[in-house]
């Protein structure tokens, strides 16, 4: 069996204190070392110390506690201060917070829910209106909200400090779900250990520390500057569009705040990139980004460097089950792996990070692979073992080998000498013999192309693209291939950067109307 495991030469780094077993005891830490330092900055100003976050939510336990809120929670909030105290108030009392993107199609929406079995749900009044639309939200035991709602949901506050738990048995502490941009949302539960050496990971690699201010648009990302006492200031818009926060408003932020750090998808950085270079702004007070959830263009990079002159600018590759797996920093995709990716080589997502086991596995054989591409398949503490109630999903996605439990990623890369991961594009992707990634790279380097997606549609090679451009010739890189303009491409709700195979399908075959 041929895999390898990343390490670095100082180990991994460690933020938090030996023999922690609760996320929480982070919290407990900060709220003693650092009291009166900003945790979270909202958009109007209101703040909250460490010390403050730590007593909410040892406030929104209590109140779980006294209302007889069973394991599983919903959580319908925006990102905001609210938010996080309820969050880490769930965490604190031993329950189980499920958080998921509202914006998915409702049919998604509903399938995702189904699996998990929520006891209560927590949202904003608006939140509620939910109710109506989703089945899986009638019927549930408890309904609160951030403002009382008479009798049809309590308030969360008013509670008095509860008791730290730990989930009983094998229950998680949070449940996520994946995009959904190949099939229905699947639900990924992460337990306290988990959160923790995730923690840990993202600490090291990141590097943030209590000196820094972070404006970050991904709520893990978010959880893990906390967890190091950096100050969090919430973005001033709509997380649910990151492309359409306002590039004004986030300059003010930064420049207001000395914000020293960011993080978020290509959708985000994308238009306030293209707004500081038209107002000839740059923001030299940031120091690192850090972008990813699909491939980022080498030219957004190269722009990057142009208005965040100070910045270290690092691109990670992850996903749900696995964040992050490698990285590679902008220095070396436009000194580099930029001119390889447009010779068709793939997209280079840099060496797997420290402690993470990596094997490319052929996805017809099942054997491993030392030439070409195969199926990236990972293993590690960060690395999810299984789905939440979704055995099929195990199957199909999970390999136990006697030693360790492998997560089929489903990307297809290949490794070059230095050990470098390329990706190709997704196993189930394929045309015939192509892999979409090399394709949609060199199509959308050409003039007017902003978008581009290689499909298989109904056993006929498909090249959607979107931009300017009315035409393309793509038929040096896919002979017989059928060319459609479309006038945008659809993508993930959460990034606003990964394209929606699912939805382009339906569109390419009019099972849905134009975007």
């Amino acid at each position: 069996m041929q895999w390898m495991t990343a390490k670095c030469a100082g180990g991994v780094h460690s933020a938090k204190a030996p023999g922690m077993q609760h996320i929480c005891e982070l919290l407990d830490d900060l709220a003693t070392r650092l009291p009166d330092r900003p945790a979270i900055v909202a958009p109007n100003g209101e703040q909250r110390t460490f010390r403050e976050l730590h007593e909410r939510a040892a406030q929104v336990s209590g109140r779980l506690d006294s209302l007889g809120v069973g394991r599983h929670v919903l959580l319908l909030i925006p990102v905001g201060i609210p938010l996080y105290e309820i969050l880490l108030g769930v965490f604190w009392g031993g329950r189980t917070a499920v958080l998921v993107d509202p914006s998915l199609p409702q049919e998604r929406l509903n399938a995702a829910l189904e699996c998990v079995g929520i006891d209560s749900f927590i949202a904003i009044p608006k939140g509620h209106l939910l109710r109506l639309k989703v089945s899986s939200l009638r019927g549930l035991d408890r309904y609160l909200s951030t403002r009382s709602l008479g009798p049809f949901a309590r308030s969360i506050w008013g509670g008095k400090p509860g008791q730290r738990r730990l989930p009983d048995g094998d229950e998680p502490a949070l449940l996520t779900f994946t995009t959904g941009t190949t099939g229905v949302p699947k639900a990924m539960g992460r337990g306290h250990g988990f959160l923790l050496a995730q923690h840990d990971l993202l600490a090291g690699h990141m590097g943030l520390s209590a000196d820094d201010v972070d404006l970050p648009t991904l709520p893990v990302f978010l959880l893990n500057s906390l967890a190091v006492g950096a100050t969090c200031v919430l973005p001033d818009g709509d997380l649910r569009d990151v492309a359409g926060l306002s590039p004004a408003v986030l300059t003010q932020q930064v420049r207001t705040h000395n914000v020293t750090t960011s993080s978020g998808s290509p959708g985000f950085f994308a238009p306030w990139v293209k707004w500081l270079l038209a107002q000839q702004q740059t923001l030299p007070e940031l120091t690192k980004l850090f972008t990813g959830g699909a491939r980022v263009p080498a030219s957004l990079l190269r722009d990057m460097q142009t208005v965040f002159p100070s910045a270290k600018i690092e691109v990670l590759y992850g996903s749900t089950e696995a964040e992050p797996m490698a990285s590679i920093n902008a220095v070396t995709v436009l000194a580099e792996t930029a001119q390889r990716e447009l010779a068709g080589e793939g997209t280079c997502v840099g060496a797997p990070v420290p402690g993470l086991a990596v094997r490319l596995v052929d996805p017809d054989s099942g054997q491993d692979v030392s030439e070409g591409p195969g199926e990236v398949w990972v293993s590690g503490d960060h690395v999810n073992q299984g789905y939440y109630n979704n055995a099929d999903a195990d199957h199909a996605n999970k390999v136990n080998d006697g030693e360790r439990v492998w997560h089929r990623t489903g990307d297809a890369a290949w490794r070059d000498e230095s050990g470098r991961l390329w990706l190709v594009g997704r196993t189930s992707a394929r045309v015939g013999a192509l892999y979409s990634f090399p394709t949609e790279t060199q199509v959308e380097a050409l003039v007017g192309v902003d978008r581009a997606a290689l499909i298989d549609l109904n056993g006929h090679a498909v090249l959607a693209f979107s931009g300017v451009a009315d035409v393309v010739d793509v038929q040096p890189l896919v002979p017989d291939a059928r060319v459609i303009h479309l006038k945008s491409m659809p993508v993930d709700p959460r990034h606003r950067a990964k394209i929606d195979r699912v939805v382009l399908r339906e569109l390419l075959l009019g099972q849905r109307p134009p975007l």
